[in-house]
C-alpha cells in the first residue's frame, strides 16, 4: 500500500470514530429513564398530589360551617347561618417585646327570624350580621398589664363605627383574668383567650370588604398615663376581595391614612431598607425607608383635603427609628420634621393629622419608630427633583430646644 492510500484510510477511520462518538452521545441522552428513576418520578408526582389533597382538606376545614359563637342563636332566638370564617388570619400585634395580642379566629354570621327584642341591635331590621373574633392576650412580662376592653371597628370608607356587642358572647368566654381583683388587670407570665362581637345591619354589611379593627393600647400599674405600646390595628377581610386588599394594605407604612381609613394609597415607589444613621449628641436617628403613593381620600374624609385642589394627591411617608442614647429626655410630639425641596425651592412641614399620635416623653434608653407624612398636589410633585428630610431640633416639654439646637438631614430617594 502506498503512503497516499494509507493516509486516506487512516482519515476515514478517524472520521467514522468521531461520528460514532456523537451518535453514542445522542443515544446516551435519549436513553430511557431507568426503573428507579421512573419510580422516583412517580413518588414525586404522588407526593405533589398528596400535598394538593392536604391543601384541599385544609381549605375545607377552614370553611366547615361550624359556629365559632353558638351563643348568638341563644341570645337572638334567630336562625344563624355562617357567612365567612377565617381560622388563621395571622394578625398579631406587639405592645412590647413581652406582651402581644393576636386574633386567633373570626367569623361572620347572618341572623334572621330573630326575637323582637333582639332587633334593637340591628336598627330594628328583621335581619342582620354579627362579627365574632377570638383573641389571645399573651403577657410574658414580669408585671401585670391592664386592658379596659376598648375596641372599635371602622368601616372601609372611614365614615362609620360598627358598634361592639359583647353581650352577644357568653360571659364565660369574655377576655378576662378571673384571678385578679380588677376587671381590667391581667397577670404577669400568663396568656388569656376570649371573644368579642359586633353587630351590623344588612346595609352596613353590604358596604364592608376590609373594615379596620382597633384594639386599645395597654397600660401599667392601673394608671392610664403609663401607656404600654400603641393601639393594635388589624384589617379584617370580610370576603375574598377584602383578603386581597388586606394583603396590599399590609405592605403600607401604617400612617393614619391606613389605620383610620382616611385615604386609599397606591405605592408607585418605595425603598424600605435604607438603614442610614446619624446622631445628635448620643441620640441616634435612623432613616429606615420611604414610600411614595398616589392617594385617594375616602368619602368620609374627602373634605379634609379640599385645600389641595381637585387634582391628584401624592403622599410621602418616611419611616425613622429614634433611640435616645443620651441622658436628656425630650418630648415626642415636639420633634421638628420638615422637607427641604430642591435645595432652595421651598420648605414643607409634615402633616400631623395623617401620622400616628405621638405623645409623652422620650426618656434615656427609649427607642421607637416614627412615621412622618408629607402631602403634595400631583401636578406640583411632578416638578420637584430633590428632597432632603431634616429632623430636629429636639425639644423638652416646654418647647425649649435641646442639644444646642442641632438637627440632622437625610437625602431621600425620589423616583417618579
Amino acid at each position: 500500500m502506498n503512503v497516499k492510500k494509507f493516509v486516506m484510510l487512516m482519515m476515514a477511520v478517524l472520521l467514522l470514530g468521531a461520528c460514532g462518538s456523537k451518535a453514542d452521545d445522542k443515544k446516551e441522552k435519549a436513553k430511557p429513564a431507568s426503573t428507579e428513576e421512573k419510580a422516583d418520578d412517580k413518588k414525586t408526582v404522588e407526593a405533589d398530589a398528596e400535598q394538593k389533597d392536604e391543601e384541599k382538606k385544609s381549605a375545607k376545614k377552614e370553611d366547615d360551617g361550624s359556629e365559632l359563637n353558638s351563643y348568638i342563636k341563644e341570645k337572638t332566638g334567630g336562625d344563624v347561618k355562617v357567612v365567612y370564617t377565617n381560622k388563621n388570619p395571622g394578625l398579631k400585634h406587639a405592645y412590647s417585646e413581652d406582651v402581644t395580642i393576636e386574633i386567633d379566629e373570626y367569623q361572620i354570621v347572618h341572623v334572621s327570624n330573630m326575637n323582637e327584642s333582639a332587633k334593637t341591635d340591628f336598627d330594628d331590621d328583621n335581619e342582620g350580621y354579627v362579627l365574632t373574633y377570638k383573641m389571645t392576650l399573651d403577657n410574658k412580662a414580669d408585671e401585670d398589664v391592664y386592658y379596659a376592653g376598648g375596641v372599635s371597628l371602622l368601616s372601609d370608607d372611614g365614615g362609620e363605627y360598627i358598634i361592639p356587642r359583647q353581650h352577644f358572647v357568653d360571659r364565660d368566654e369574655w377576655l378576662k383574668d378571673d384571678s385578679t381583683e380588677h376587671a381590667s388587670q391581667y397577670s404577669k407570665g400568663k396568656s388569656f383567650t376570649g371573644m368579642n362581637a359586633h353587630s351590623m345591619t344588612k346595609a352596613q354589611f353590604e358596604k364592608l370588604t376590609t373594615p379596620t379593627l382597633k384594639i386599645d393600647s395597654l397600660f401599667l400599674d392601673d394608671d392610664v398615663s403609663k401607656k404600654l405600646g400603641e393601639d393594635a390595628v388589624f384589617k379584617l377581610p370580610f370576603n375574598e376581595g377584602g383578603a386581597k386588599k388586606a394583603e396590599t394594605t399590609a405592605e403600607l407604612y401604617q400612617d393614619k391614612m391606613v389605620t383610620d381609613n382616611i385615604a386609599d394609597k397606591e405605592i408607585f415607589f418605595q425603598k424600605t431598607d435604607m438603614k442610614e444613621t446619624k446622631e445628635i449628641d448620643g441620640v441616634k436617628i435612623t432613616l429606615d425607608g420611604v414610600q411614595y403613593a398616589n392617594v385617594t381620600p375616602t368619602d368620609a374624609h374627602a373634605d379634609r383635603f379640599t385645600n389641595f385642589g381637585d387634582g391628584g394627591l401624592v403622599a410621602l411617608t418616611v419611616k425613622t427609628t429614634i433611640e435616645n442614647g443620651s441622658e436628656t429626655p425630650f418630648d415626642k410630639f415636639l420633634i421638628d420634621r420638615k422637607l427641604i425641596i430642591d435645595d432652595d425651592r421651598g420648605t414643607m412641614f409634615n402633616q400631623g393629622m395623617l401620622e400616628p399620635s405621638y405623645s409623652g416623653t422620650f426618656k434615656p434608653g427609649d427607642k421607637d419608630e416614627f412615621l412622618t407624612v408629607f402631602l403634595f398636589r400631583k401636578d406640583e410633585f411632578d416638578i420637584f427633583k430633590k428632597f432632603e428630610l431634616q429632623i430636629g431640633p429636639l425639644k423638652d416639654e416646654n418647647a425649649k430646644a435641646l442639644f444646642k439646637e442641632k438637627s440632622v438631614s437625610f437625602d431621600l430617594p425620589v423616583k417618579k
